[in-house]
């Protein structure tokens, strides 16, 4: 399986992407990937870490989009920048499974958009975070920061690609759809939840009706469809609630030394710490494109390259 990987953009940095990249090589067998980035930092690492030269390949980048750019600056010059050249492979290399970027989610979108090309009636992409919880195993919740301002339309076919996407990945036939407002109530809502709710609910698809931001990590449904900004406020949240609880609970169990609580602390970790299960899908692009967290690191690229298998 060959897998683009765009080095920058991580707040941990060029080399922490790098790592990850390495690591993936050697836990995943029959795995090439295409490192974009700085060759200066890519060869030294991946020869130091003894990679067969047949499973990778480096494409130099000589400019990086910033997360303070302009995110139009992809169509604007940026042809040499390392997120511009990894979306260009793609759109040209079938053989690639997917990329992935933790770069600027605007300017990813635009390029995806621009240089990929969408599937047949959207306007712009979704993108499709991963939720643990523990009934249905996993929420998708999209869309989760791309389309900002979204139509009710909009949100039906968010549904619709998150259904299909949903019963591809995990064999989940007719998957129920919720739709995130401020009451299960069907009348309760804004005028795009009250619209998007009528159009669901004549969809065809297992829609359960209105869902509350609670509703995340219980299982309630296993597809929540929201415009790009509540959904990102939700997910950074979830994020951050769970970071809390951790912190807490650490400093607890430091303050005591080891107790029984220490194995529920290492299973909390990983069940919170959602850099460890990969990134968010950008549906609706024509080639498999996984957006990973500003603050990924070396894991969230391991488990990125297992979600594209």
């Amino acid at each position: 399986m060959k897998v683009l990987l765009d080095t920058y953009g991580s707040d941990l940095g060029d080399k922490e992407i790098i790592e990850g990249g390495i690591e993936a090589l050697k836990q995943i067998p029959d795995l090439h990937i295409v490192f974009f980035g700085k060759d200066s930092l890519i060869r030294p690492a991946v020869k130091e870490a003894g990679i067969d030269p047949a499973c990778y390949s480096i494409v130099n980048a000589t400019d990086f989009i910033r997360n303070e750019d302009n995110p139009m600056d992809i169509f604007r010059g940026r042809n040499d920048s390392s997120m511009a050249m990894a979306l260009d492979a793609l759109k040209k290399d079938t053989e690639a499974a997917g990329l992935l970027s933790c770069g600027s989610t605007g300017a990813l979108m635009v390029g995806s958009i621009s240089r990929i090309g969408l599937v047949p009636g959207l306007s712009v992409p979704v993108l499709c975070a991963y939720i643990p919880n523990p009934n249905t195993h996993w929420t998708y919740l999209l869309d989760c920061g791309a389309h900002l301002t979204p139509s009710a339309k909009d949100l039906v076919l968010f549904a619709e690609l998150g259904a299909a996407h949903y019963t591809k990945k995990f064999g989940v036939e007719a998957p129920s759809v919720g739709l995130l407002s401020v009451g299960s109530e069907p009348n309760k809502g804004n005028e795009l939840i009250l619209e998007a709710h009528k159009l669901l609910s004549e969809s065809g698809l297992n829609f359960i009706g209105n869902v509350e931001g609670c509703d995340t990590q219980n299982g309630k449904c296993h597809i929540m469809v929201t415009d790009g900004v509540s959904g990102n406020i939700l997910l950074k949240s979830i994020e951050s609630s769970g970071m809390t609880c951790l912190s807490m609970l650490e400093s607890y169990i430091n303050s005591k030394g080891r107790t029984e609580l220490t194995p529920l602390l290492d299973d909390m970790k990983h069940n919170f710490h959602m850099t460890k299960y990969g990134g968010a899908f950008f549906l609706g692009i024509d080639r498999n494109i996984i957006k990973m967290h500003g603050a990924s690191g070396r894991d969230t690229v391991v488990a990125c390259v297992k979600q594209l298998m």
